[in-house]
């Protein structure tokens, strides 16, 4: 597969005070609720300065895949369960994978 057909997501998502162990297994969630619809790999990061913020990365196949599963009943579930997690609006940009490196893809 060619790393220029893959679409990326970058995400930050900032959960209210203590709540940000509970956003992270929803998103784990929502994530395991994709995985046959063309979603290659995902992270979900924090950083120890930073408690409240959950970072977001993904790969998918191509943007007709992601908006497919993204429009998913089982995926919108979970994504109506996000905003009572949430302090803030999530931010986010797109965008096309430029090089892809790892054991399959090298």
């Amino acid at each position: 597969m060619s790393s220029a057909t893959m679409f990326s997501v970058y995400g930050r998502m900032t959960a209210l005070p203590g709540r940000r162990e509970e956003l992270i297994a929803l998103l784990h969630e929502g994530f395991r609720a994709s995985s046959d619809g063309g979603l290659l790999t995902y992270t979900i990061n924090t950083a120890p300065e930073d408690p409240d913020t959950v970072w977001l990365t993904q790969l998918w196949t191509d943007k007709e895949a992601h908006d497919a599963t993204t429009r998913s009943e089982a995926v919108a579930a979970v994504t109506r369960r996000l905003p009572p997690l949430l302090a803030a609006r999530p931010e986010g940009s797109y965008g096309h994978a430029v090089h892809v490196h790892g054991p399959t893809t090298a």
